[in-house]
């Protein structure tokens, strides 16, 4: 990449990142105003830059550029727009902006593909607005999708996305859904430590752990704080928290490497001088062993569900569940003898978070290609990766992609 073009994708960063809330970092959850400002200059780069534009019923925009041989022939990358709740400025939006500077540089260099290259930029992939993950790759793949779901305000997400997509429709851009490419690459910051404690700078996918989410509640009896005895109370927060200790340590002796992350509570009525009668948390857990998540999930259903105190009832509810996915060997083989003949100090790897290559690898040959992320911190505002890093990520994007499309 010369500097123009790294200047280039530094101020397409930049501009959508400054489309924010008063909250810290950024949030650009599914169908909200920063989303809809972010997916709209996404699209209008495209059209400025000769792009046909497509936008489907979930938001999802492809941007093409038509091959000259083999233009039903397409090789697609991309990410996903949205963000956590108070994330960090490079989780999808790199993906989709470093794609988008691959398409433009290979282009400029050489021309119009023989194959048609597709940039797709998914609606949704975090699952941080309402109860599902990966909705724009699951309607891309021709998965179901329940619209009747609602967000925290009792918003429903058919409803908000109606209203989103509809202001997404600029002139020049067309209400479809375009066919399923030949094959799929996702440009992502790694969000861990691996890449930059070892000092690599590429690495390379081999597969993506399954995850499960659920939500436990508890409900207990709300009464006074100073008047109800201790051995007299069905106290929901401290059954909740005993739930939390026994399910943690139930997983780490199931198996190290399963992950087992609370971050999610809620307490009614939340109030100081009231016992709270009713939580819920929510339970996130990853392995690379589909074994093991079935195993902890009979093992948390056995927890949550166990009789105790009779005053007080706690259920599990599974609301996502992703399987372990494994990507493209072939796709995987020939990005690392492009890594290797551009000098990348790089690693095969298995991905820990959840990405939309796992939907779309259901149904297309996919890869991914990671960069280092400073700290190993991901979805937070401090989340980094320096200037030569997304250089590289895209220097091998664009290689990648014009040994299969040109």
């Amino acid at each position: 990449m010369t500097t123009t073009q790294l200047t280039e994708l530094a101020h397409r960063l930049a501009t959508i990142n400054q489309f924010k809330t008063n909250e810290a970092g950024q949030n650009r959850l599914v169908y909200s105003p920063t989303w809809v400002e972010a997916q709209r200059q996404v699209i209008k780069w495209g059209l400025e830059l000769g792009f046909q534009v497509n936008v489907d019923d979930f938001g999802t925009a492809y941007l093409d550029m038509p091959g000259t041989t083999e233009p039903e022939a397409v090789i697609a990358t991309g990410s996903h727009i949205d963000t956590v709740a108070q994330g960090g400025q490079y989780d999808g939006l790199y993906g989709v902006l470093g794609g988008l500077q691959a398409i433009e540089n290979l282009v400029t260099e050489f021309g119009r593909p023989q194959k048609t290259l597709r940039l797709i930029s998914f609606s949704e992939e975090e699952g941080s607005r309402f109860p599902d993950t990966f909705t724009g790759s699951k309607h891309y793949t021709g998965q179901q999708v329940d619209l009747t779901m609602k967000d925290p305000a009792g918003i429903q997400f058919d409803d908000a996305r109606q209203q989103a997509v509809t202001k997404l429709m600029l002139a020049g851009v067309h209400h479809q859904l375009p066919d399923l490419p030949d094959t799929f690459t996702e440009l992502h910051i790694e969000q861990g430590p691996r890449l930059i404690d070892h000092g690599l700078q590429i690495g390379l996918v081999t597969g993506i752990v399954g995850q499960r989410r659920y939500t436990v509640t508890v409900k207990g009896i709300a009464n006074h704080a100073g008047t109800t005895p201790m051995n007299d109370r069905a106290d929901a927060l401290q059954h909740a928290v005993d739930l939390i200790v026994t399910l943690r340590e139930q997983a780490r002796r199931l198996n190290p490497d399963l992950t087992f992350t609370v971050g999610e509570m809620h307490i009614s009525p939340n109030t100081s001088n009231v016992i709270p009668g009713l939580v819920t948390f929510t339970v996130d857990c990853r392995n690379s062993d589909e074994a093991v998540l079935d195993q902890f999930e009979r093992l948390l259903q056995q927890t949550v569900t166990a009789p105790g105190n009779p005053q007080i009832t706690s259920s599990a509810d599974r609301w996502a569940k992703s399987d372990v996915t494994l990507l493209d060997r072939q796709l995987l083989e020939n990005n690392q003898a492009i890594a290797n003949q551009l000098g990348f100090k790089s690693i095969q790897l298995a991905s820990g978070a959840g990405h939309d290559s796992q939907i779309m690898a259901k149904h297309t040959r996919t890869t991914m290609i990671f960069v280092p992320s400073i700290n190993g911190i991901s979805h937070a505002p401090a989340e980094n990766t320096s200037q030569e890093d997304l250089l590289r990520g895209v220097e091998l994007l664009a290689a990648s992609l014009h040994q299969q499309a040109y």
